[in-house]
């Protein structure tokens, strides 16, 4: 397929309320792009419908056959070990026995958790958790990761941190990947893309040419004109 991720004329409605309104988006294999948006624009409802969560939609889109989900809650089972968390779901069948324990103790080594296999979800903190979640979404291998405000629950160090990691498993695995965020300087300092969805449409789109890693001295002046797009006066916001 050309593009990761292709959305024609997309409307989903709640009732008498269209929350999605012919909505169209293009996102390229291995683009990093964020979705910006004030509460109740439909982002959270657009990643439910890529991920294949809600059906009743009208338009056409399309996206690759494999597809990840980390959300802000790390929805772990809390009666499962870590591990098995991670490897729930993969395809067991014609694999050695220790095989889904082997692959997911590589992928807790990626998010820097290998000590961490036969705890319970229970005894995690916070950045735990959700790294648990980061594993078991690209444990999969994922062409498309959809990352629904996956730090929204975090204290500032551990959300920076975690910044820092998405960012590398990213490069490193190279999935396309759809962010949604209400943090504009989140958006700035981890996309390729920045789009703006307002009253079920896109109404901006701001590409990020900048090096990586990032720093808010970089894009000040470009932050001043996201948050606009917002409708939010920077002075404000500050």
């Amino acid at each position: 397929m050309a593009g990761a991720v292709s959305i024609r004329g997309l409307v989903k409605e709640f009732g008498s309320r269209r929350v999605l309104d012919g909505l169209d988006l293009e996102i390229a294999p291995g683009e990093f792009v964020a979705l910006l948006g004030r509460s109740g624009c439909g982002k959270s409802t657009l990643l439910r419908i890529l991920a294949g969560l809600d059906a009743e939609v009208e338009g056409a889109f399309s996206v690759p056959e494999r597809v990840s989900v980390a959300f802000q809650q790390p929805r772990l089972l809390p009666w499962r070990r870590v591990w098995r968390n991670i490897s729930l779901g993969l395809p067991g069948s014609g694999r050695p026995k220790d095989w889904s324990r082997r692959v997911a103790e590589k992928a807790l080594a990626e998010v820097r958790l290998s000590d961490h296999a036969d705890a319970w979800p229970l005894t995690l903190s916070g950045g735990e958790a959700q790294r648990v979640s980061l594993a078991r979404a690209l444990v999969r291998e994922p062409e498309l990761l959809l990352l629904d405000e996956p730090f929204g629950a975090l204290d500032a160090l551990t959300r920076s941190a975690m910044h820092r990691l998405v960012e590398q498993l990213w490069r490193e695995h190279r999935p396309a990947v759809l962010f949604v965020t209400h943090d504009v300087d989140e958006a700035l300092a981890l996309a390729d893309r920045v789009v703006v969805l307002e009253a079920g449409r896109l109404v901006a789109e701001h590409r990020i040419d900048l090096p990586r890693p990032r720093r808010r001295a970089s894009f000040v002046d470009l932050r001043v004109d996201v948050l606009a797009d917002l409708g939010v006066d920077d002075v404000e916001a500050a």
